[in-house]
């Protein structure tokens, strides 16, 4: 009778561990679809800000680059009017891209590989960018500083200069903050996927990786 009974315990806690381990792991997939919606819906709409802030910063440049041309003289104030005309070119290809972008968006992924996988493209674009804005930047000192060596053509070569400068600066802070905004959302994604991946099981832990 006491061994039936020992027996019947063992497996009464055996049964109690197994049901607890399915309850925790069922709450750990739902905790975990839950994030990736969360974490889809937030990448989408990092990438609609984005766009919408370089078309917003475009906009602006080739409104106010336009301006500049109709309200200067290409001989008498070179370097304003081609400081217009740099920036107004520069303006509508930002609101081109920024279009084409926003008009490309398709559905945001839902599975957790295809997220992260998503997002780490999104954030090496946004470091791309980054490198070529200090390059920009870089090409138009290199011409403003080139103006006072005597060359021809100086107001030209000032006001492209000027406005390649402000143009890599401008994309630089715009970038850099859809940049950190993505790291900080990769560093979310791989926590998560760490914490999620420890699963109680009904003897010790299993541990795995979900991402």
């Amino acid at each position: 009778m006491t061994l039936r009974r020992s027996t019947a315990a063992i497996l009464a806690v055996l049964l109690l561990l197994l049901v607890v381990g399915a309850a925790e792991a069922q709450t750990d997939v739902l905790d975990r679809d839950s994030l990736v919606q969360a974490q889809s819906a937030q990448l989408q709409t990092a990438k609609q800000a984005h766009l919408w802030r370089v078309a917003a910063w475009g906009g602006t440049n080739a409104l106010g680059g336009l301006a500049l041309v109709l309200a200067s003289s290409r001989s008498s104030t070179s370097t304003r009017w081609h400081f217009g005309a740099m920036s107004a070119g520069w303006g509508v290809v930002n609101v081109g891209i920024a279009a084409g972008g926003l008009l490309a968006t398709g559905t945001p992924p839902t599975e957790p590989a295809a997220l992260l996988a998503a997002e780490r493209q999104f954030h090496d674009i946004l470091l791309f960018n980054l490198g070529l804005n200090v390059a920009y930047s870089a090409v138009g000192a290199t011409m403003l500083g080139a103006s006072y060596y005597g060359i021809e053509n100086v107001g030209r070569w000032r006001g492209f200069g000027t406005s390649l400068i402000l143009q890599g600066a401008g994309l630089l802070v715009l970038d850099g903050i859809a940049f950190w905004a993505s790291r900080g959302r990769i560093t979310s994604l791989l926590d998560a996927g760490m914490q999620l991946s420890v699963q109680a099981a009904p003897i010790g832990v299993a541990v795995t990786l979900q991402f």
